[in-house]
């Protein structure tokens, strides 16, 4: 059955209706089912523009090629520069492997990097880093504007990224040239080895050149206790014997003199590392110093700073997220600054130690040679001034040949990059992904058209089903009529009779869903009052083309059906359309028995095979139709209508457009409202309940016309309906409405 029987409101006419009780509104799957069906087309329209929106992202982007270089950086290989056995006690803790591929593949993505890489493939003269400098030839001269936007292209088509559980570091660069992928990929490899190879190498030459000043004093030193001995052998006489030219207990004052010359170096070598330390260069000191945490936290600063580039050439200065990491970056390089005070304070420490330790040995060696002054001056000096000068001559060549060792441990040590896999011409594009455009453009055109659906749901303020008019006027629904194909050329019922409208579809058509929406509504008036059925029914609506006429003539059909004395009036005496239902003429109607100009002859049966259908329709257009509707003559014809006939409709004109049904409204039993799905507003249906309350209507409900059963909760069914109606009814649910089906005026 398509429409559903409620009990009319029990209020006494000329009072207002009894306020009807709805559940709270929860949105449901049946809702978003119901939603989605009602604006289906949006939906659709949005999925389909978002795919050709994909289509055509993935037809004119253009083709970018990746290519990929493989490295392996080896982090055991050593860059010491020649002074292990000194410099052995070093101590701290250092950075994890893993921490340490991290901050190298930062090292690939930086600046330097990729300025190198730029200046190696001069790629300013090549699209579209050539746009960047107005397509004019590179003179070998950038601006800083220039040069960072160059970089930040560069940086945004390069990935680094580090194998897992592995030493290997991929660089990947896209390009829309497969050559270029290619040779910038290796041209970043190159770079970074480059790199490395300098920055390890200056390291080491920033030692050896302090190393080396020490030495320039050293020598001088050995020249001048030499050249001592020599002017002292020969102020005294002295011949040199193997034994050491005199009675002076060598071996004590060669073994103190050797630990001198030992404490000296120690002394130096820590005195450089306390200069490097002066310089606060974390690259310096974690050369020194690898086991320390200075280069975790340089890898932490790297990784924020990589982030706040990012974030700030994307969202701006100001964004919160980027206020957050500049608090980092400033712990951060908070901790890096203590910890290079506590290494300096260390190698300051340890530089103290050895210069105490030195200026033990040289009290030491002070006090030996008093002695030996005081058993033999003359041998004492000579073998002092023989050891001094052997000391500094030994402490030079030493330190000499460890420096000569450093220059070439650091070329040869400095570069830990292999290339493990070179980039190689790429052999396809990897973007676009057509496959992943279309379905992003097709899943993003489907949530938007869902949004947009919901939008215009809320700008929606028609009418649909029985559920959205009861949440309005708070009056039951007596019946819901659906939409209903009707074919486009009217028939006769029966041969010699008048020809009917083919939406006539309670005789024309029994068995349809129209058919047995009326029957409903039928059955809804007649169990509405037990004790006192309404006679008089008066159907009316907001405004004009709703279906008044149509939903009229079907319902005293279907009265006349049951064998009942069915009297249908039409009172819309200004553009009544009921005689054209039927095939009747229009000389004679109400308009001219309400002005005593004819009597039964208005009185029409226009379907043989229901004697009992009286139809009156409107007559000629009256005057003053409000007036002619208020008049006691009306009211004594709704008296005989009474007393004459088991059921009498009046088909009535619209509230909202004209005020004629007004002062007819309180003299009927009962008042319907008609609504019709997708074209009555709900303030039309507010202002229409209003307005007949006022008058003393009696409203026993809604009826619901031209709905589409597949926006009712209750109707799972609606496309494979098949309860013994005609096919041609069930295939045409859904379809759109237009003027001449289920409506008229």
């Amino acid at each position: 059955m398509q429409g559903w029987t409620i009990p009319p409101q029990g209020a006494q006419p000329g009072t207002p209706a009894t306020s009807f009780s709805t559940q709270p509104s929860v949105i449901t799957p049946a809702d978003l089912r119901k939603l989605l069906f009602k604006r289906k087309w949006i939906v659709i329209f949005s999925a389909l523009a978002g795919l050709l929106v994909g289509l055509y992202y993935a037809k004119t982007t253009t083709a970018v090629y990746e290519a990929t270089a493989r490295i392996n950086i080896n982090l055991g290989r050593t860059t010491n520069i020649g002074i292990e056995e000194v410099v052995a006690n070093n101590t701290g803790l250092g950075e994890e492997p893993d921490e340490e591929l991290q901050t190298q593949a930062q090292i690939i993505r930086s600046g330097t990097v990729a300025s190198g890489a730029i200046e190696k493939l001069d790629l300013h003269n090549i699209p579209p880093y050539s746009y960047v400098l107005g397509n004019q030839p590179h003179n070998g001269h950038l601006t800083s504007d220039q040069r960072d936007t160059l970089v930040r292209m560069f940086q945004g088509a390069t990935r680094v990224g580090v194998v897992p559980d592995t030493g290997l570091i991929d660089v990947t660069f896209q390009s829309p040239n497969p050559w270029i992928a290619m040779m910038a990929a290796n041209a970043i490899v190159d770079a970074y080895r480059e790199r490395d190879l300098q920055s390890r190498f200056q390291n080491t030459q920033y030692v050896s050149a302090w190393l080396a000043q020490q030495l320039t004093g050293l020598k001088g030193e050995v020249e001048s206790n030499q050249k001592a001995l020599a002017d002292y052998v020969q102020e005294h006489n002295i011949v040199p014997t193997s034994a050491g030219g005199g009675n002076l207990d060598i071996d004590s004052l060669s073994t103190v003199n050797q630990q001198l010359a030992e404490a000296k170096a120690d002394r130096i070598v820590k005195e450089a590392r306390y200069k490097m330390a002066q310089t606060r260069n974390p690259e310096l000191l974690v050369s020194v110093a690898p086991a320390t945490i200075l280069g975790s936290l340089r890898q932490q600063q790297a990784d924020l700073m990589v982030q706040e580039a990012t974030l700030r050439s994307k969202y701006g200065p100001q964004y919160p997220k980027i206020q957050e990491i500049d608090k980092q970056l400033a712990s951060i390089q908070s901790d890096i600054d203590t910890e290079i005070n506590s290494l300096t304070t260390r190698f300051r420490a340890e530089f103290n130690t050895a210069e105490q330790t030195e200026n033990l040995m040289q009290s030491r060696l002070d006090t030996l040679k008093k002695q030996a002054y005081q058993e033999n001056k003359s041998a004492a000096q000579y073998d002092i001034l023989k050891h001094d000068a052997e000391a500094s001559a030994d402490l030079y060549d030493a330190l000499e040949l460890k420096l000569q060792e450093a220059g070439i441990t650091a070329g040869l040590n400095s570069n830990n990059v292999d290339v493990i896999d070179p980039a190689t011409l790429p052999t396809g594009p990897v973007l676009p992904k057509k496959r992943s455009d279309l379905m992003f453009g097709f899943l993003v055109g489907l949530m938007a058209g869902i949004v947009l659906a919901f939008i215009v749901e809320g700008l929606d303020d028609t009418l649909r089903t029985s559920e959205d008019a009861e949440a309005i006027a708070q009056l039951p629904t007596l019946a819901v009529v659906p939409h209903f194909s009707i074919k486009k050329e009217p028939a006769a019922a029966k041969p010699g009779v008048p020809v009917l409208l083919p939406d006539m579809v309670s005789y024309l058509e029994p068995q349809s869903l129209g058919a047995e929406a009326f029957r409903t509504l039928r059955s809804a008036i007649m169990l509405s009052a037990v004790d006192r059925v309404p006679k008089i029914l008066l159907i009316t609506s907001s405004f004009a083309e709703e279906g008044k006429s149509t939903i009229a003539s079907n319902l005293a059909i279907s009265f006349a059906q049951r064998e009942e004395k069915v009297l249908l009036v039409d009172t819309d005496l200004r553009r009544g359309t009921t005689h054209l239902k039927f095939g009747l003429q229009n000389r004679s109607g109400l308009s001219t028995v309400l002005a005593r100009e004819s009597g039964a002859e208005a009185y029409q049966r226009p379907i043989h095979d229901l004697p009992n259908l009286i139809v009156l329709s409107r007559g000629p257009i009256a005057p003053n139709p409000g007036e002619m509707l208020s008049s006691h003559a009306m009211e004594d014809l709704l008296k005989q209508w009474r007393t004459t006939f088991d059921r009498i409709i009046l088909d009535s004109s619209p509230i909202l457009a004209v005020a004629d049904s007004l002062g007819l409204a309180p003299l009927v039993d009962n008042v319907m409202i008609l609504i019709r799905a997708g074209v009555t507003r709900k303030k039309a249906l507010l202002r229409t309940r209003e307005l007949l309350r006022r008058s003393g209507a009696h409203i026993s409900g809604t009826v619901i016309n031209d709905v589409n059963l597949r926006l009712e909760h209750y109707y799972t069914y609606a496309k494979g309906y098949s309860y013994g109606y005609k096919s041609n009814y069930g295939a045409g649910y859904g379809a759109g409405y237009g003027k001449g089906q289920n409506g008229d005026k």
